[in-house]
């Protein structure tokens, strides 16, 4: 799963950690600007009940702006979840393959 990549707040062997340290905070702090962020567009989307229609190729859809606020969010979270799940999975296949490699070589020497 690619939300495996982002590390908890867990010590290698050493248990919890009652603190995050070094990239764990960049972590909490990124994951903390998303959920204001997105608190911000519901408060915006809620002072902006007009009806916007907009029109696809096949259909025509009318919603509040706050409605498409929040859909676009969540279309840009998911699209960046997925895109970043992706690059995640890759990188963790090539470490798992070099290591195989590695204990390959290990065991040769």
């Amino acid at each position: 799963m690619p939300f495996l990549c982002l590390r908890p707040l867990l010590g290698n062997n050493s248990g919890v950690r009652f603190w995050p340290t070094g990239g764990a905070v960049l972590t909490l702090i990124k994951w903390l600007v998303a959920v204001v962020i997105f608190i911000l567009a519901l408060a915006v989307g809620a002072e902006n009940a007009q009806p916007v229609a907009v029109n696809y190729l096949v259909a025509q859809k009318t919603f509040s702006l706050g409605q498409w606020l929040g859909i676009a969010f969540a279309f840009g979270a998911l699209l960046a979840f997925i895109v970043l799940g992706s690059l995640c999975w890759v990188q963790k296949r090539r470490i798992a393959l070099l290591q195989r490699k590695l204990s390959a070589k290990q065991k040769d020497a």
